[in-house]
This record gives C-alpha cells, structure tokens and sequence, in this order.
C-alpha cells in the first residue's frame, strides 16, 4: 500500500532535496566535472531504459505495464530506471558540492523506493507468474550483474521512444543545475 502510494509520488519527492542542494550549493570546476559524469551515466542508463519501456516509466499506476521487459538494461538489473535516478541524484551533489546531501540522497532513495520496488515485485509476481519469478531469481534488484539475463524478451528498442519519455528528466536536469548556477551567480553578485 505505502510502495503505491510512492509511486504516484515519485516525482514530487524530490523537489525538498532539490531546494536544500541549490541553497547550500558550492560547486567547484572539479566538483562539477565528477557530477556532470554521474549525471551522464545515469541519464544514459535512463534513456536506455525508456528505449525499452518507453511512456510506462511515467505512469501513475502499476498496472499500465502489460509485458514483463527482460532485453537491455533490464537483462542485467531489474530497476534500471531506479538506478539511473540515483546515479543522476548522485551526480548532481557532487556537481552542488554538497557532501552531506549524499548520505539524505541514500536514505531517501531507500525509503522510497525499496517500498515501490517491493509493490511493483509483487504486481509483477501476481501478473506474470512464473515467467516473473524465473527473471527475479536471475537478475539483481539493484546492483547491475556482467552477465546478462539468459531469456530475454522480444522488446526492441526506440531512440524516439526513449527521448519522448525524457522530455520531462531533461527538463529538471537543466532545471536543477540551473537552480545551482543561479545560486552561484546571485551569491557572487549580490
């Protein structure tokens, strides 16, 4: 119940955080040059992931995902788009220089998302029986494995699919750094 709710927020969640990064911001080049790494990373996996799964990564509701994807990035890790939401959270604390924002980025993520990824586990058990369990005994929730998943699904991949699910993941990142930048600028102008 708590994991559904979540997920209808999931997009909410992280303005607070937001908030806190561009007010204690204090990037330097190096700090912005490691973070703009982990935040390329992480949009990447996210873009690879939308390639794959396309609008459903943005629906509201569990029961919009019809067919179990096991090809891409979901061959080696079953939340993808999880982990490329870290890697990208991740990068942009590094790219604030804001240290500490790290350790709350970890204990938010695990109390968000372990929730929803428990409730779409289960949705995915109930919908899809044993062709679930065989992928979840095979593939790792969240640290991604070398070797990819020995049944992948018949999905294929689409870059238009995947950029016109990014739209909105764009949209913050440029909205978020600009936040940063911003703080920077009034703070060295005012």
């Amino acid at each position: 119940m708590i994991g559904r709710f979540l997920f209808r927020l999931r997009s909410l969640t992280p303005i607070p955080f937001i908030l806190l990064l561009a007010y204690f911001s204090r990037p330097t080049p190096i700090s912005v040059l490691i973070g703009i790494s982990f935040l390329c990373i992480g949009e990447c996996l996210r873009l690879w992931t939308a390639g794959y799964a396309g609008g459903t990564t943005r629906a509201q509701d569990l029961g919009v995902a019809r067919n179990l994807i096991t090809t891409g990035p979901y061959a080696y890790v079953r939340n993808p788009l999880y982990l490329g939401n870290l890697l990208l959270s991740f990068g942009i604390c590094l790219i604030a220089n804001v240290y500490w924002m790290i350790i709350l980025l970890f204990i938010g993520y695990a109390a968000q998302y372990l929730p929803i990824i428990a409730s779409e586990e289960a949705y995915l058990r109930k919908f899809c029986g044993s062709v679930y369990e065989s992928y979840f005994a095979a593939v790792p929730r969240f640290l991604p494995k070398i070797r990819r998943y020995a049944n992948p699904s018949k999905h294929d991949f689409s870059i238009s699919r995947a950029l016109k699910s990014e739209k909105r993941t764009f949209t913050a990142i440029i909205a978020v750094v600009g936040l940063i930048v911003g703080r920077i600028l009034w703070r060295q102008y005012a």
